[in-house]
């Protein structure tokens, strides 16, 4: 193992001592552990909010054994690393994606603790930061952009139309971006409901977008494309409703790609009747379903091919954000508090949090000149 700095026995993170605990979080000292062969441990310099971290807390349905410290995206720099490692060193910048089975990066700073944060990563979900990306927006980007991309890089085709629902949330805006900027499509249609998640969907590069609220969307959508529909859906919303108006918008023989559990079995507990397989059978659409917990929850399961697929999105997530094609939007900025990210992740749960990603700055030292709560 080559190691730089002392490192800690351990530290105090952000999390849940207690199966199914729930919101709030509490503070939680975790150890930090050595990395294995292919690992590499980080020393956090800032992170971002996912609802996955509050399903964790309300679930727990990796089956972990509290204490779990939670801070799934992480961007910081290298302090160890595992004797297979290469391509990244001590020192290095860099952007990544905490195993789910392991314990993530949030610090309860003012909680009594140390304010550093460690986690380990795989090294095929590390990738070194370009020193043109801050750690703050590059910390954004992981698990949203992987989720985007591991439903739309292989599924687009040029000038394609592309249905992206939620075109202001973490998923959606960085997935519109991909399809427009990245990919190729040629029309690109969203949706959202309040006037700041509509902006964010445009701006994103989406060429209409809808209320939907108060369009009836797969009314629009068969006149915007002749009663043809679209060749691809792209649904991360997570809502039984969204999913069935989004499945009446595929053409003949096209595709609906949906991130997550998918239709029936939103809550996660109890599996309801959905009428979306019924629908897209109706047209003979394809269903594809999306799921990255098992890229990061169970490594050893993942052949050559899926892990390089994932360095692939992670080393595009960082070339991408570079050239300005897929830019992550921070709708606020908060400390690594108890409090600061507990309220965080309560806003996303009720489902009105802020448009595009709320990042977590985590070490003061390392991101010295960004504000919080805005």
């Amino acid at each position: 193992m080559n190691q730089a700095e002392t490192i800690p026995e351990t530290f105090l993170g952000v999390g849940y001592t207690r199966d199914r605990a729930g919101l709030p979080l509490e503070a939680v000292r975790v150890p930090v552990r050595q990395p294995a062969d292919e690992q590499v441990l980080i020393r956090i310099a800032a992170s971002s909010l996912n609802p996955l971290e509050y399903k964790l807390a309300d679930l727990n349905f990796m089956g972990r054994t509290p204490p779990v410290a939670l801070g799934l995206d992480l961007a910081g720099v290298v302090v160890a690393v595992g004797p297979a490692v290469s391509g990244v060193a001590v020192g290095d910048a860099v952007a990544a994606m905490a195993d789910l089975n392991g314990d993530g990066g949030w610090v309860a700073t003012g909680a009594g603790g140390g304010d550093v944060g460690y986690a380990l990563t795989q090294r095929f979900l590390t990738v070194r930061k370009p020193p043109s990306l801050g750690f703050r927006d590059a910390a954004a980007l992981p698990m949203a952009f992987l989720s985007a991309f591991a439903g739309l890089y292989r599924a687009v085709q040029a000038g394609d139309t592309i249905y992206v629902p939620g075109g202001g949330g973490g998923v959606g805006h960085l997935a519109v971006q991909m399809a427009a900027r990245a990919l190729g499509a040629g029309l690109v249609i969203s949706s959202g409901s309040t006037p700041q998640s509509i902006a964010l969907a445009r701006q994103s590069g989406a060429h209409h977008v809808f209320d939907y609220k108060r369009d009836d969307i797969p009314a629009e959508i068969a006149r915007l494309t002749g009663d043809r529909g679209v060749d691809l859906v792209f649904d991360a919303t997570y809502s039984e409703h969204s999913f069935v108006e989004t499945a009446k918008t595929v053409r003949r023989g096209g595709s609906w790609i949906v991130l997550g559990v998918g239709p029936g079995r939103t809550t996660r507990l109890v599996e309801t009747q959905s009428p979306v397989d019924a629908i897209l059978a109706e047209r003979g659409a394809r269903r594809v379903d999306v799921n990255l917990l098992r890229y990061f929850s169970e490594p050893a399961t993942l052949d050559s091919e899926a892990r390089a697929f994932l360095q692939r999105g992670m080393a595009l997530a960082m070339e991408w954000a570079t050239r300005g094609l897929v830019v992550p939007h921070i709708g606020r900025t908060i400390d690594s508090t108890v409090e600061a990210i507990s309220a965080g992740l309560q806003s996303l749960k009720a489902g009105h949090g802020v448009v595009g990603k709320v990042a977590v700055i985590v070490d003061r030292d390392l991101v010295p000149d960004t504000s919080s709560d805005r």
